[in-house]
C-alpha cells in the first residue's frame, strides 16, 4: 500500500499544484478530498498552461484516475466548464469521478456568501464569495443536497424546490438576493443533472479497492494548513 498526501502548511500557494503533477506520473488514482473551486492550481505541462480549480491535477495523464472526494464540495456548474475547457483542449476527462456524498453548492449558498460579507461592513472575511462556507454549513446543519441525487432528477427537482424556496426567506430576513426558484429548479434537475450524472460514482469504494489493490494513490490537498 502506498498512499502520499500533498498538503500546503502555510497560506496557500506553496506550489502543491506543481508538486502533485510531479508525483502523478508514479500513480494511478489523484483523490481532491477537501475544499471547493476557490482553489486554483496552475500546471505547466509541455509549454501548455493549465489552471485546475475542481479536477485533480493527474487529469493529464491518461493512466490516472481522478476522483472529488465526498470531503469537497461540488460546484456543478464550474465542475462542468472545467471539464468543457480540458475537453477542448483534447483532455480526455472520462477517468474522472465525483464522489456521490460530496454535497453541492447551489445558487443560494453564494447569495449567503454574498449578504453575510456585506452585513460585516469593514470587518469582511474577504471571502471569495463563490458559497463554499455557506455549503459546509448545509453539510454540517445535514440538509445540504448531494451528487448522487442528481441521479433521481424527479426527487432532486423536488428537493431542490424546497430547499430553494426555504433558503429565500432566510435570505429575504436577511436582506440578501433571492434566487429565481423555477430557473434553478429547471437547470440543475435538467441538463445539469444529466451531464454531471456520468461522473456520479461511489467513490469510497473505488478509493479504498485501489490502496487494498497495492495501487499508489495520492491525495490533493486543495486549501492550506497555517501552522
Amino acid at each position: 500500500m502506498s498512499v502520499t498526501v500533498v498538503v500546503g502548511t502555510q497560506w496557500g500557494d506553496e506550489g502543491k499544484g506543481k508538486i502533485t503533477d510531479q508525483l502523478a506520473k508514479e500513480t494511478t488514482m489523484v483523490v481532491r478530498y477537501q475544499g471547493g473551486h476557490n482553489a486554483g492550481h496552475t500546471l505547466v505541462v509541455n509549454g501548455e498552461r493549465f489552471a485546475l480549480q475542481l479536477i485533480p491535477s493527474g487529469v493529464l495523464y491518461d493512466h490516472v484516475i481522478c476522483v472529488i472526494g465526498n470531503g469537497v464540495v461540488l460546484d456543478p456548474e464550474h465542475f462542468l466548464s472545467e471539464v468543457a475547457a480540458l475537453t477542448a483542449r483534447g483532455i480526455d476527462c472520462s477517468r474522472v469521478k465525483v464522489s456521490s456524498h460530496a454535497h453541492l453548492i447551489l445558487p443560494w449558498h453564494a447569495a449567503h456568501d454574498a449578504a453575510a460579507e456585506t452585513a460585516r461592513g469593514d470587518d469582511r472575511l474577504g471571502t471569495t464569495l463563490k458559497g463554499i462556507g455557506p455549503a459546509y454549513a448545509d453539510k454540517a446543519r445535514r440538509v445540504g443536497l448531494r451528487a448522487g441525487d442528481v441521479l433521481d432528477r424527479s426527487a432532486f427537482a423536488t428537493a431542490l424546490r424546497a430547499r430553494a424556496e426555504a433558503e429565500n426567506v432566510v435570505l429575504a430576513a436577511i436582506g440578501g438576493e433571492p434566487v429565481d426558484v423555477d430557473d434553478v429548479v429547471a437547470r440543475y434537475s435538467g441538463e445539469i443533472a444529466i451531464r454531471l450524472a456520468p461522473f456520479i460514482t461511489d467513490t469510497v469504494y473505488l478509493v479504498n479497492d485501489a490502496i487494498d489493490a497495492g495501487q499508489p494513490v495520492m491525495l490533493e490537498g486543495a486549501q492550506a494548513t497555517f501552522l
